[in-house]
Formats: structure tokens, C-alpha cells, sequence
């Protein structure tokens, strides 16, 4: 049975070290727990000539060394902060420990400002703040935490926000790699047999003469234009990318963008339910926190990155302000699934409206990963149905010709 070493501590803030046999990290944590210890940091012991040895983690050095904080560290702060909260240590001893702990530069230097800040009387929030290193959901709902006495419950649910954000992340991520690759080996394959293939063959088609097949004339066109004009395929790559960057750099560009998106099929779909489960999460989450809705409502507009329904979000709070409904605002923008919107309105009729902006957010993160499937297993095969078309016609461009010759000799 595998070996994990652990570092956690007791409820009055003590650090224990230990190892434990187990058949994973879960039973660890569970067994850590039923010991009423708080897990802070688990291993895997690593076996080496029949005696087990431990893998300690050491600051990166070097060229590779990250320089920053990334987010995957500041989930883990959060969890951490919260454990520790949770068990009753105070604010400092608990910013202790994860110096304590933390093995990156960068993030010691986060926790030591952090903690610095702390010290001199400002609040936690302000602290968080203070770094730059905190986005502005983060720091109001520890902010509603602060003012409610329950920092550690909002550090949870920001843990529980960020982790459901991740997977959303990653679904999509993860289903665009394999259409990525499989577009880049296409144009890699065109490219070679354009650039190193066809022209082996354009001196022999010269020597025989006659008339070419159209097919030939229009490969061998883009193989000799490719040689010779390379250098305008390469201006028009470089186009492209100052286009790209303008577009994402240019508010009006970008807005028109985002509206285009919304409106293409199966993409717009796609597009809308992503940023309906981020908005709505977000908000629920705010409000179950103690954030007042019209703050919410400002704060999770940062939170769409589609800038066509984040306006829309924008929009609604300036109506909210002259006391209209959120719900018939966001309905008139017609960019929320109405879904989305009518269980809205049923939370703003009944007073439930955190709990069912969560519900949402679950029901559309289950709907983006069906979407995203669906899309994968049709774009697919039309990708490897482009790529397999454009070979053949390379190829039959080539022999063609040649078997045109052999009929001629015949």
C-alpha cells in the first residue's frame, strides 16, 4: 500500500508530521480528520532500493522558476485559510503556517505582505487588496466575511467558486487540444507536400509536355507560388495576428466581435451558456455572502467576459437603481437564455434567488459539458475530412498526369 507523508496541525494551531499508509490522498485526509488534525500538506513517499524516502518539494530556481503567483496557488491559500479559520486559529497564527508551509518565492512574498499588512491594523481584505494579486470578487466576498463574522465560511465558498470555475475551464480547454492538433498537422502535411513534394514532379511534367489536367495546374500554381511568394504568406500571417490584436485590444472592435459570436450556431450557444453559469455563480455566490445585489450585480459584470451580455449586466444595475426588475431588464437584452432569466425571476418573487442563481450555474455547467461533447464529435471527423480531402487531391494532382503518360504508351 502506498506511503504519504503529511504535515497538519491540531485545532490550537500545533504542527504535526507523520506518515501514513493509504490507499490514496482521500483516505489520508479522512484519516487526518478522524484524528481531529487539519491536513495541510500530503506526499507521496517514493520507494527507492526497498526503503521509502520522501519527496520534498524546494523552491524553483533557475530559468523555469515562476515569478508569479498563479491561480492554482491561490486555491490552495484559500483552502488552506479556511481549514485553519474554520478549526478557531486566529487570523495571523494562521498566515504563520502558510509561510510555514509554501515552498514558492513568490508565493511567501504574497503571504509575507500579506501578513505585514495584517499587522500594521489593516483588514484582511484590504490586505488581499493591497497585494494586487486578488481580482475583485475575491476581495468583497472576504470583505461581506469580515463584516459578518464568518471569513472562513466566504474563503470556503470562494474555494468552492474557484474549483467549479477550474472544471468549466478545463472542459473547454481540454475538448479544443485534439481539434487543434489535428488542424496543425493538416497544414503542416499541405505545407511539406506543396513545398518539398510537388516540385520533384513539376520538372518531369515540364519534360513531357502536353496538356495538364486542371487539378495539376491549379497544385502546381499553389506549390510554385508558395516557393516564390512565401514571403506574402508570411505578411499575410503576420496581418492576421496585428488584426487578431487590434480586435482584442479595440473596446468597439471586441464588442462587435462578441455580438457576431453570439449569433454564429452551435458557437453562440456555446458562448451563452459558458458565461450564463459564470454570471450566475458568481452573483449567488455574492449574495449568499451578504454582498447587496446591485454591488453583485457590478461585480459579477467583471466576472462575463463576452462584453455584448456583460453591457447587458451593466445595464440591468442602472435599471435596478431606478426600480425596475432585474429580470425584465436582462430579458429585453435578449443575450440570457430565457431559462436562465425566468428562474430568476422566480427567485427575485420568492426571496430565493441565491439558491436558485446556483442551480442555474449547475445546470448550464452540466449543458456546456453535453454542448462541448457534441461539438467535439462533429468537428472531428469534418476536420480529419478536410485534411483527408486536401491530400488526396495533392496526390492525385501528382499522378494524374502519370497515369494519363501510361495510357498514352499503351
Amino acid at each position: 500500500m502506498p506511503a504519504y507523508s503529511f504535515k497538519a496541525i491540531t485545532p490550537a494551531g500545533v504542527s504535526k508530521t507523520g506518515t501514513l499508509e493509504a490507499a490514496n490522498e482521500a483516505f489520508v485526509v479522512e484519516s487526518l480528520h478522524a484524528q481531529g488534525l487539519i491536513p495541510l500538506k500530503i506526499q507521496s513517499l517514493k520507494a527507492s532500493d526497498g526503503a521509502s524516502t520522501t519527496t520534498t518539494a524546494k523552491p524553483a530556481r533557475g530559468l523555469f522558476a515562476s515569478k508569479s503567483v498563479k491561480q492554482e496557488d491561490i486555491m490552495a491559500l484559500t483552502q488552506q485559510m479556511s481549514s485553519m479559520l474554520r478549526a478557531g486559529l486566529p487570523l495571523d497564527r494562521a498566515l504563520g503556517i502558510l509561510l510555514e508551509i509554501s515552498d514558492k518565492p513568490p508565493v511567501l512574498s504574497l503571504v509575507q505582505g500579506i501578513q505585514n499588512q495584517v499587522r500594521s491594523g489593516k483588514r484582511f481584505a484590504d490586505a488581499l487588496e493591497e497585494s494586487g494579486k486578488f481580482n475583485r470578487f475575491y476581495i468583497n466576498m472576504v470583505r461581506a466575511g469580515e463584516a459578518g463574522g464568518s471569513i472562513d465560511e466566504a474563503l470556503a465558498r470562494l474555494v468552492e467558486y474557484m474549483a467549479r470555475a477550474k472544471e468549466l475551464r478545463g472542459t473547454v480547454i481540454s475538448a479544443l487540444i485534439y481539434p487543434a492538433i489535428l488542424a496543425f498537422v493538416a497544414v503542416v502535411s499541405i505545407f511539406a507536400l506543396l513545398t518539398f513534394v510537388v516540385p520533384q514532379f513539376a520538372q518531369m511534367f515540364s519534360d513531357m509536355g502536353g496538356e495538364l489536367p486542371t487539378i495539376t495546374k491549379v497544385v502546381m500554381g499553389a506549390a510554385d507560388a508558395l516557393r516564390h511568394y512565401w514571403w506574402a504568406v508570411l505578411g499575410g500571417m503576420l496581418l492576421l495576428l496585428l488584426t487578431v490584436q487590434y480586435i482584442f485590444t479595440n473596446e468597439k472592435a471586441r464588442t462587435g466581435l462578441d455580438r457576431s459570436l453570439l449569433r454564429w450556431p452551435l458557437v453562440g450557444n456555446l458562448i451563452g451558456k459558458i458565461e450564463t453559469a459564470r454570471f450566475s455563480r458568481s452573483l449567488g455566490t455574492l449574495l449568499h455572502n451578504g454582498v447587496p445585489l446591485l454591488g453583485a450585480l457590478k461585480i459579477a459584470k467583471n466576472t462575463v467576459s463576452n462584453r455584448v451580455m456583460a453591457a447587458a449586466v451593466e445595464e440591468s444595475a442602472d435599471s435596478l437603481k431606478q426600480g425596475e426588475s432585474l429580470t425584465r431588464t436582462l430579458l429585453s437584452k435578449g443575450v440570457f437564455p430565457p431559462y436562465a432569466l425566468h428562474m430568476l425571476r422566480v427567485g427575485e418573487e420568492t426571496g430565493r434567488m441565491e439558491e436558485l442563481l446556483r442551480e442555474v450555474a449547475d445546470i448550464y455547467d452540466d449543458e456546456v459539458k453535453t454542448s462541448v461533447k457534441q461539438m467535439l464529435a462533429l468537428l472531428e471527423p469534418v476536420l480529419i475530412l478536410i485534411m483527408a480531402v486536401a491530400i488526396l487531391v495533392i496526390i492525385g494532382s501528382v499522378l494524374l498526369p502519370m497515369i494519363n503518360m501510361a495510357d498514352l504508351v499503351k
